[in-house]
């Protein structure tokens, strides 16, 4: 490959000891230091552990004869630039910024395939391909680059962002401008080859994908190269071992002092292990010059230098490169996309003339549905290349270990934790049964009477229990979409509100943590567990003996799941399956009974007839659709582990939806079982044992009704340790948001790999709650108290949908993988708007015949004001009391021992705020760190940033902001 002459600035010459090598390769001097180093050093024959001694793959081939083989052109049909051209059209007449460029504004319907069968070629075929023949010169500049924009959207839609500034301002800049700026610009003034006519070696860009758009050719050279890098790892892997060792160990990068340190450490290669889905793979991102320096930036003489071993690596790849490389004969109107993490690219250097100029565009890509799987030290990179800004707001890329997509979120939420520190442990069984277990506690056993007294009749009670069914569906789909925004994280309604309000900053995770914390006791669910079992005996305990009966249950619920993880699963499942065995058989005996089978019920057909005699109050009908809610409450129970499940997204969707249709039937079912049973009159008045008293109409005082009491008891047991598995991973996460202090106390799985300190916070509060309020009015006032905040933050989850879906259309971020009908939304918001105006509507008996004797909503103005008092601790903690003495609340990442991740606010003079907002991310952590949090006293990490080739780009600049 000829190099084009240039101007050649004389460079300092780094630091002492920095071998006699510069960024343009010197083959003698290489020979040279080969013929060295195997004459005086004793080099390795063997490969570090785990790399592999050959690599099998399409990836691997030989530019020489790969056309022999493989066609990597696919030259745009005249339907394509047809169906391009109205695309473009289409896309101008929304009249939105160049952000909002995707699938949807940009749509190929007939090419789109075409443009997928290219990502998976880049991802798992040759690695590359390019896309010939867009009419350049028949567009404008602008619209050549939405063009390019809205053909990659289609082949990896995620563009990764190439600087944080345009004309000295903050922008988002994700379209890079690849043009010779030295005879404009000083040599002191250009630091990457990108931005002269000089020859480019072989070197990697940042991110998954590079697309590259040929908006003008040279005069004169430029030809673009490609090579297999796994190709060049077969021949060093068969040749010279040793060099893989090299290149798999740490190396002195040169930050130019961009970073807040001179320098960082990270290999150049990294291995990626096989898994049950992936064969192994050796990953390569790099660029020669931080650690050769280049024209305007030399590299730094207050660094280590690299070793002669380095120096040798570095001329290995490039000269192994050239060797297998591929001429792309790359022209005006091509677009070429290379795996950036297995290919290596180059350029011959050129000239322009005043009618000939190369011009290439830029954008660096990612395709979460065929991304590889990338090591800790590469993620942390792409992760700040993908953050956006929309004003205040910045989104970052994060991923887990659940197998779910890299997903967006706004940094002010808790980090997300690529690796769960508490297993993945939930699979279908277990969605399924943490659903079902939490839906099937005490509410069909205990609610039914009240929902008949309120609706007046048994026809309209039966409509309720239907409806039920509709609320929770659209309430899971809500949910739903939410998970498919953010799959990898914990915790449900926590992060959804985080999430769609994340300003003013802290608010709405303040409010709902204090909350979701102080009213996180379980204490009613404990009473009915002990009526039930004193039922058994038939029994009329003492205050005192059910309180004690109570808190032994939950100490035992507390037990089981605090200690392992996966044991309190597949206990949870196990009664869960005995609850659901339990509910068939009411079922059955039901039908038994409508069939004029049972002596005990002469007339089962009685409440049937005339099912909508009775009459109904605005009260009665509020009070029954609150207990219907809180009857099929648990079905949202799976998404409170979402960071836990394998897939998570299909996996809730399929097993959530079968939970809820299972416990719908059965709950149907049960409630014509009881309505053949027992007289409605009865069944009116019965209260919360209304389950005990069916039992005791077809069987009478017998054993069987002890046994079948047990059983419901069993179910209400299973339900406190669906709740306490649930609601912990949601107060685990309200920790780690840092709204709350002792982030450690939240957040830490030690000792027994269980989140332990909200398990115990629950016990504590739970027993309290048991032991101090008396039975009767004190009791049901403060169960009561959570109905009303929930319901409010049930609306703001609902419309903060909407919020969610306008935030990430204005900046481009891919749909979701599940996506709720409008119409679902908006019946779910207003389900729980009538549940925010009827309460106020005042019982049939007056102000005072509520379920207290005091007035009937104190319960609502004391909810109400909570969150009124939520509001004011906020200002004062996060605005007023800072203000005064000084100082301002920043987010800090940090790590714990065990792997797990939070957030803790600390307090940041006002002479050091500007340090710590320019040493740290918006996330919290030091710029420096790549991705890795500040680690807790007995914590560890690492350091893996490399400076990414060409990052200062000259020309017109397109940002993702979407400010016009």
């Amino acid at each position: 490959m000829a190099t084009v002459a240039t101007q050649q600035p004389i460079l300092p010459s780094g630091p002492p000891g920095q071998p006699d090598i510069a960024y343009l390769p010197d083959h003698a001097k290489y020979l040279e230091r080969v013929k060295r180093r195997q004459e005086t050093e004793n080099l390795t024959k063997t490969l570090p552990p785990g790399f592999p001694s050959q690599l099998e793959s399409s990836l691997v081939w030989d530019g020489n004869n790969l056309a022999e083989t493989y066609d990597w052109n696919y030259r745009l049909t005249e339907d394509d630039l047809v169906e391009i051209d109205s695309a473009l059209r289409h896309f101008k007449s929304l009249n939105k910024p160049l952000g909002f460029i995707d699938q949807e504004t940009f749509p190929l319907p007939k090419l789109h395939k075409t443009l997928r069968e290219v990502s998976h070629e880049v991802h798992h075929g040759h690695g590359f391909k390019v896309v010939r023949g867009v009419p350049v010169t028949k567009y404008t500049r602008e619209e050549n680059i939405i063009i390019f924009t809205g053909i990659s959207a289609h082949v990896a839609p995620i563009r990764g962002r190439q600087d944080t500034e345009h004309e000295g301002k903050p922008a988002d800049v994700v379209l890079a401008h690849i043009k010779d700026l030295s005879p404009k610009f000083d040599a002191k003034e250009i630091g990457a080859p990108s931005e002269t006519n000089d020859k480019q070696v072989f070197h990697t860009d940042i991110g998954d994908v590079i697309g590259l758009f040929a908006l003008g050719e040279a005069a004169e050279g430029g030809q673009s190269y490609l090579s297999s890098f796994w190709k060049v790892y077969n021949e060093l892997a068969a040749t010279r071992p040793d060099l893989i060792w090299t290149l798999s160990e740490p190396w002195i990068a040169d930050t130019f002092g961009r970073q807040g340190r001179p320098y960082n450490e990270v290999p150049v290669i990294h291995l990626q292990p096989a898994t049950e889905t992936d064969p192994v793979k050796v990953i390569i991102q790099y660029a020669r010059r931080i650690f050769t320096g280049y024209w305007g930036l030399p590299r730094s003489s207050n660094i280590p230098p690299i070793t002669e071993a380095q120096a040798e690596a570095l001329d290995a790849i490039h000269y192994t490169a050239e060797k297998y490389a591929a001429s792309l004969d790359f022209h005006q109107g091509d677009i070429q996309y290379a795996n950036n993490l297995s290919i290596l690219h180059a350029r011959a250097g050129f000239q322009d003339s005043a009618e000939k100029q190369r011009h290439l565009v830029r954008l660096w890509l990612r395709d979460p549905e065929n991304a590889w799987k990338k090591p800790e030290a590469l993620q942390g990179r792409w992760d700040r290349v993908a953050e956006v800004t929309d004003g205040s707001l910045k989104y970052t890329l994060e991923k887990g270990g659940n197998d779910s997509p890299e997903s967006y979120q706004e940094a002010s939420g808790a980090p997300v934790e690529r690796q769960s520190p508490l297993g993945y442990d939930v699979g279908a069984v277990t969605i399924i049964f943490l659903n079902v277990s939490k839906m099937i506690g005490t509410g069909v056993y205990s609610t039914p009477s009240a929902i008949l007294k309120g609706t007046g009749s048994v026809g309209l009670a039966m409509i309720y229990w239907t409806l039920g069914f509709f609320t929770s569906l659209t309430s899971l789909c809500v949910y739903l979409e939410y998970a498919s925004y953010f799959p990898n994280r914990s915790g449900s309604e926590v992060v959804y509100l985080e999430q769609a309000y994340p300003r003013p900053k802290w608010l709405i995770p303040t409010a709902f943590a204090f909350l979701s914390v102080v009213l996180s006791f379980s204490s009613s669910n404990c009473i009915v567990m002990a009526q039930y079992l004193f039922q058994i005996g038939n029994q009329a305990p003492t205050d005192w003996q059910l309180k004690g009966t109570a808190i032994a249950c939950y100490t035992v619920a507390f037990l089981i799941v605090a200690f392992h993880t996966r044991f309190s699963y597949w206990f949870s499942n196990t009664i869960g399956i005995v609850k659901v065995l339990t509910l068939i058989f009411v079922a059955i005996t039901g039908w038994v009974i409508l069939g004029g089978n049972v002596s005990r019920v002469p007339e089962p057909h009685a409440n049937f007839r005339n099912a909508f005699e009775g009459q109904a109050t605005p009260y009665g009908l509020t009070n029954a659709l609150y207990r219907i809610i809180f009857s099929y409450a648990g079905y949202e129970n799976a998404f409170n582990v979402v960071n836990e499940v394998k897939n998570p997204i299909k996996q809730i969707r399929r097993n959530g939806f079968i939970a809820l249709v299972i416990v719908t039937v059965l709950y149907i079912f049960a409630n014509i079982a009881y309505f053949a049973a027992i007289p409605k009159a009865d069944l009116a008045e019965a209260k919360e044992i209304a389950a005990a008293l069916f039992f005791e109409r077809v069987f009478g005082r017998s054993n069987a009704v002890k046994g079948l009491n047990f059983l419901i008891a069993l179910s209400s047991f299973g339900n406190i340790l669906a709740v306490l598995l649930g609601s912990s991973r949601m107060i685990r996460e309200c920790g780690r948001q840092g709204v709350l202090p002792f982030p450690r106390f939240w957040a830490s799985t030690r000792p027994f790999g269980t989140p332990l300190g909200p398990y115990t916070l629950k016990y504590t509060l739970t027993v309290l709650m048991i032991l101090a309020p008396p039975a009767g009015d004190a009791f049901n006032f403060i169960n009561d108290l959570y109905v009303y905040p929930t319901s409010v933050f049930h609306v703001l989850l609902s419309l903060g949908l909407f919020i969610v879906r306008y935030r990430r259309r204005r900046l481009g971020l891919p749909r979701a993988q599940f996506r709720a009908w409008d119409i679902v939304i908006v019946f779910n918001t207003l389900v729980y708007i009538y549940l925010l105006v009827m309460p106020w509507y005042p019982p049939a008996g007056g102000v005072y015949a509520g379920d207290v004797s005091f007035w009937y909503a104190t319960y609502i103005v004391t909810g109400i004001g909570i969150l009124i008092g939520c509001g004011v601790y906020y200002y004062l903690w996060i605005n007023l009391i800072p203000k005064f003495r000084g100082y301002r609340i920043r987010q800090e990442a940090i790590v714990f021992e065990d792997g797990a991740q939070s957030h803790r606010l600390i307090k940041v003079p006002l002479a050091e705020v500007a340090e710590w907002d320019a040493t740290h991310d918006a996330v919290g952590k030091p710029r420096h760190a790549s991705g890795n949090a500040k680690v807790d006293k007995s914590g560890g990490g690492s350091d893996n940033d490399i400076v990414a080739d060409s990052e200062k780009v000259g020309g017109v600049v397109q940002t993702r902001k979407p400010e016009k």
